[in-house]
C-alpha cells in the first residue's frame, strides 16, 4: 500500500519532500530492529547490576562469617575487680574463668640513686678528660661505660648509650644539677656505679652515693598464696592473665573472670541477618512480578541465583570441617533453615551451648586457629570454610563475574549490530532519497509533456470553431 500510495502521490504531480518521504520508510524498517537490539542491551545491563548486587550481599555475608572464624572471636573475657586502684587485670582467651582473691602487699621497685652535684650541666669533669663509670648490678659486673664529653650531660648520654639496664637523668634543681640513675624493678636489680679516671681512682667530684629509692620485689597473694616477682606486671601466676601492680590494696580484692558471650551472640545475630539479607536479595533478584526499581526479576529464570543459593545454604547447614563431641554444625547451637528458606536462631539452646560447651562452639566455628590463608588445605571450621568458599565465589574467575564478563561482552556485540544497522539505514536512506528524486523528476517531465500535449489539442479545437 505504501508503494501505491507514493505512485499515486508522484502521478498526482504535486510537490513531495523526498527526504521525507525517504525517511519515513527507513525509519519503519529500522525502528522496529533497533528496538530490539536496545531492550537485549537494557536487560544485559540490568543482569550485571544483579550479579553486582549477589557480590554485595555475599560480601556482606562473608564479613559476617568472618566475625566467627578466628579463634580470638571466642576470646573475650569479662573481668570484675574490687579493688581497681590497687591493681588492673588482663585477661586473654586462655584465662582460667573463675573467682580469684588478690591481695596487694608491696609494689616492685626499682633502685634510685642521685650523683653529686655540679654546678652546671656542663661543667668541666676529671679536667676535660674522659673517663668511665664502672657499673655492677646484682653484684654483678656489666663493664665500663666510657664517658667521653666529660660533663653531666655528657654522662647521661654515655649511661643511656650503653644500654646496660640503668638510665640517667640531668635534673635541675635549686642546688645545681644531679644525675639520676634508675635500674630495673626488684631487689635483684640492685646496682652500684663508680667513677674511673683511667688510673683506678675515683674522678674528683664525680660519685652516685644518695639513695633515693631502694630496689624491692613486689610481694601479692593469690587465693591466699603469697607471690613474689620482681616487675609489677605478672604474667606467671593466672594462665591467660596478666596483673599489673599499683599501689597496696586494703585487703584482699576479689578478682571475677568469666567468658563475655555477648559479643559472640551478637555476631551469631549478625550472621542471620546478613543469610537472611542475602536470601532476600536473590528473591527479588530472581522474582519476575517484584516492584523494586533497577534490580526486581533481572536475573529470573537463570540458573546462577539456585547455584549461588544452594551453595551457601550448604555453608550454613553442613557439619563443621572440626566438630565436637556435643557441638557438631551450626543447628547444634541453634542455628537452622525453616521452610521459607530464612536463617532462625534458638537464642536458648545458643545460650546452653555457650554455657556448657563453650570450647567446642569456638572450635566448630573457627578451628581453634587464627588468620587462616584462603589455599590453607588444613580444616577451617564452619566458618572459616564458609569465609573461603565465599572469597573464591567473589574472585574474578568465579561464576558470578563470569557470567557478568558474558553479559558485558553481549552488550558490546548489540552495540556492534546497532551501529551495523546504522550504517544500513544510511545507505538505504540514501538509495531511497536516489530513487525518490528520479522518480520525481520523471513525473515532473511527465506533467509538462502532458500539459504541452493539453495546450496543442487545445489550439486545435479553437481552429475549427
Amino acid at each position: 500500500m505504501a508503494t501505491s500510495s507514493i505512485v499515486n502521490t508522484l502521478g498526482a504531480g504535486s510537490g513531495i519532500d523526498v527526504k521525507s518521504l525517504a525517511q519515513s520508510l527507513v525509519d519503519a524498517e529500522k525502528t522496529p530492529k533497533k528496538e530490539r537490539i536496545d531492550a537485549k542491551i537494557t536487560k544485559s545491563e540490568a543482569r550485571i547490576t544483579g550479579y553486582g548486587a549477589i557480590k554485595f550481599a555475599l560480601s556482606d555475608l562473608k564479613n559476617a562469617f568472618a566475625k566467627l572464624n578466628d579463634a580470638s572471636d571466642f576470646s573475650s573475657i569479662k573481668t570484675a575487680n574490687t579493688q581497681p586502684a590497687a591493681f588492673g587485670v588482663t585477661a586473654s582467651s586462655t584465662a582460667d574463668t573463675g573467682q580469684y582473691s588478690i591481695e596487694v602487699l608491696q609494689t616492685a621497685l626499682a633502685q634510685r640513686t642521685a650523683s653529686s652535684s655540679f654546678a652546671e650541666r656542663s661543667t668541666a669533669l676529671n679536667g676535660g678528660a674522659a673517663f668511665t663509670l664502672d657499673l655492677s648490678v646484682g653484684g654483678v659486673s656489666k663493664g665500663a661505660i666510657n664517658v667521653v664529653t666529660a660533663t653531666p650531660a655528657g654522662m647521661v648520654s654515655a649511661i643511656n648509650g650503653a644500654k646496660l639496664g640503668v638510665t640517667a637523668q640531668l635534673i635541675n634543681t635549686s642546688n645545681g644539677y644531679n644525675v639520676v640513675i634508675t635500674g630495673e624493678s626488684g631487689t635483684a636489680k640492685n646496682f652500684s656505679l663508680t667513677s674511673n679516671n683511667g688510673t683506678g681512682t675515683a674522678v674528683s667530684g664525680v660519685s652516685f652515693a644518695t639513695p633515693l629509692q631502694t630496689a624491692t620485689d613486689a610481694r601479692f597473694k593469690v587465693n591466699g598464696l603469697e607471690v613474689t616477682r620482681s616487675s609489677n606486671t605478672i604474667t606467671d601466676v593466672i594462665d591467660g592473665v596478666t596483673l599489673d601492680l599499683y599501689a597496696n590494696s586494703t585487703g584482699a580484692a576479689r578478682l571475677d573472670l568469666n567468658r563475655d558471650t555477648s559479643g559472640i551472640k551478637d555476631n551469631i545475630k549478625g550472621l542471620v541477618t546478613a543469610y537472611n539479607d542475602f536470601e532476600a536479595a536473590l528473591k527479588i533478584l530472581g522474582d519476575r512480578d517484584s516492584k523494586v526499581e533497577e534490580f526486581g526479576g533481572v536475573l529470573a529464570g537463570e540458573n546462577l541465583l539456585q547455584t549461588v543459593r544452594t551453595q551457601v545454604r550448604n555453608l550454613v547447614i553442613s557439619t563443621s570441617s572440626t566438630p565436637g563431641t556435643t557441638i557438631q554444625a551450626a543447628r547444634d547451637v541453634g542455628l537452622s533453615i525453616d521452610r521459607n528458606g530464612k536463617l532462625t536462631l534458638d537464642e536458648t539452646k545458643l545460650d546452653t551451648a555457650l554455657q556448657n560447651n563453650f570450647g567446642e562452639v569456638s572450635t566448630m566455628f573457627s578451628a581453634g586457629t587464627n588468620n587462616k590463608s584462603i589455599y590453607s588445605v588444613a580444616p577451617a571450621g564452619l566458618a572459616g570454610s564458609a569465609v573461603n568458599s565465599i572469597e573464591k565465589m567473589l574472585l574474578s574467575t568465579g561464576l558470578i563475574d563470569t557470567q557478568s564478563k558474558s553479559a558485558t561482552t553481549q552488550i558490546a556485540k548489540y552495540k556492534k549490530e546497532l551501529t551495523e544497522l546504522e550504517t544500513r539505514m544510511d545507505k538505504l536512506l540514501n538509495r531511497y532519497t536516489s530513487q525518490f528524486s528520479i522518480m520525481e523528476s520523471m513525473v515532473g517531465n511527465s506533467n509538462s509533456t502532458r500539459d504541452g500535449l493539453k495546450n496543442t489539442f487545445t489550439a486545435m479545437m479553437k481552429a475549427y470553431d
